[in-house]
């Protein structure tokens, strides 16, 4: 009987950790991929920051932005336009932020801003 228990128990224990530690893997390794940067997004005229940051790759005029526990969330935006952005207020979790908003061929605008030694990325 307590060899049954022990077995419901341990069972969803295990799972658990197996997929922390997979998602800690997926994290790490797409971290580590070229031309990855930490930025931070929010929606066009919204105030703040938000408090998690993102990582984002800037591949001719698509930004992609991977967010979520294990960066599987991924978002494409076609660039139309990229202008400097003046910023209102602390960035978290990036030094020396740099700022700008990016106009998407669908019409949309967001804000994003990036540390200073990865500014030569955004287009």
């Amino acid at each position: 009987m307590i060899w049954a228990l022990l077995a419901m128990i341990g069972v969803p224990i295990w799972l658990v950790l197996g997929a922390l530690g997979g998602s800690i893997m997926s994290r790490r390794r797409f971290k580590t991929q070229p031309d990855v940067f930490v930025l931070s997004i929010r929606e066009h005229g919204h105030d703040g920051w938000p408090r998690r940051v993102s990582y984002g790759r800037y591949v001719h005029n698509v930004l992609l932005v991977n967010a979520g526990l294990a960066l599987v969330r991924t978002a494409v935006h076609v660039v139309e336009r990229v202008e400097p952005l003046e910023l209102d207020g602390p960035v978290r979790k990036l030094d020396d932020p740099r700022a700008w908003t990016v106009t998407l061929d669908n019409g949309g605008h967001y804000d994003i801003a990036v540390s200073s030694a990865d500014a030569t990325r955004i287009g």
